[in-house]
């Protein structure tokens, strides 16, 4: 063989396993996430309060970087829907007792006076979960957050943190809790996921 011949033989063998491996380094594809609205019967049910408070969510996320927002619910592994805000826990309480009963809503310590954020989380095929119009054949797992506004009372506050008890610091809180959950059962989405869409 000519050096010529080795040398081309040699560059395909290199671009080969190149091509064939994966990056060093390189994690897990992100977790995909459709954020949304309480839909009823295909609208959203939006108030102008509820725009805003998703706006505010989505930036939170964004700011995150370690989600994939997709566009259409049948692209996500999760979905989060924005409920609403409002403050204290007469509000609080009001808005947890419309929720369906199969809904993992853990009790939440919040002052009269303080301001929270409300979303759920699904994965599966939850249907009008959100609504209470879900039907009894679904699939699916929701779990509520909510994010008020003096989570970070005993942290140092920076130029960069929004203030407390505004609806900034209670995206920023819903989120980080989101996060959390998520990061710790990301192959648990995965496999309910993907059991659900085999069925």
């Amino acid at each position: 063989m000519t050096v010529r011949a080795l040398s081309a033989m040699a560059a395909v063998l290199v671009c080969a396993t190149a091509g064939g491996g994966t990056v060093a380094g390189a994690g897990p594809e992100p977790l995909t996430v459709f954020l949304t609205l309480p839909m009823s019967h295909g609208f959203a049910d939006a108030t102008y309060s509820q725009v805003e408070t998703q706006e505010l969510v989505r930036k939170a996320l964004d700011a995150i970087g370690e989600f994939r927002l997709v566009n259409r619910p049948e692209d996500a592994e999760v979905v989060l829907t924005v409920l609403g805000r409002g403050r204290g826990d007469v509000e609080l309480t009001a808005a947890l007792r419309k929720l369906d009963p199969d809904v993992n809503a853990p009790p939440v310590p919040i002052g009269a006076a303080e301001r929270y954020i409300e979303v759920m989380l699904t994965i599966g095929s939850c249907g009008g979960v959100a609504t209470g119009e879900r039907g009894p054949t679904d699939s699916c797992y929701s779990r509520i957050f909510v994010g008020v506004g003096f989570a970070d009372l005993d942290a140092r506050r920076s130029a960069k943190r929004p203030a407390l008890n505004s609806w900034e610091a209670c995206a920023d809180a819903v989120t980080r809790d989101v996060r959390a959950w998520l990061t710790t059962n990301t192959s648990r989405v995965r496999e309910f996921s993907e059991s659900v869409a085999s069925r």
